[in-house]
């Protein structure tokens, strides 16, 4: 979807799928057309080293699919990734807990995967201590674009 009002669109990223994982071949995520190229709206679920905020050079075929990209500028967000190993889990909790905090997230429930927006003004410190209560054989955590200071 593209919503030239807004300078919005859905850029397509092609996924390396190896042995069924991740469990989608594209991801489609929302930008804001800038001037030095895309900016991202979202975390995304699979793109590694890619953060809300990020601006980003694309080369974009005719169906909107990235063939290949580079950073212009690299935001002070964090992503994280959770991904559901079994149930019961906390996901629901943790994720409820970290948006209180001011952090955002999105999912694909069906496949127990989830990436959470953290932005500069929420400490990792306190992101680091809700992860906590996540059973590490329920829930698999992995921050594929750090930027916040450890």
């Amino acid at each position: 979807m593209n919503d030239a009002a807004s300078g919005t669109v859905s850029l397509k990223f092609r996924l390396d799928v190896e042995d069924d994982w991740p469990p989608v071949a594209l991801e489609s995520l929302p930008f804001r057309k800038v001037v030095s190229g895309y900016e991202t709206l979202a975390a995304p679920l699979f793109v590694k080293d890619l953060s809300v905020g990020d601006v980003i050079e694309a080369k974009i075929d005719g169906k909107s699919e990235v063939e290949s990209w580079r950073h212009v500028s690299r935001s002070d967000h964090t992503t994280v990734w959770l991904l559901r190993l079994k149930q019961p889990n906390q996901i629901e909790e943790v994720l409820a807990k970290l948006r209180e905090l001011g952090c955002n997230s999105v999912g694909l429930d069906a496949a127990g995967c989830y990436a959470i927006d953290v932005p500069p003004t929420v400490g990792i410190g306190e992101v680091d201590a809700v992860l906590a209560r996540l059973d590490d054989a329920a829930v698999a955590t992995a921050f594929p674009s750090m930027r916040h200071p450890e």
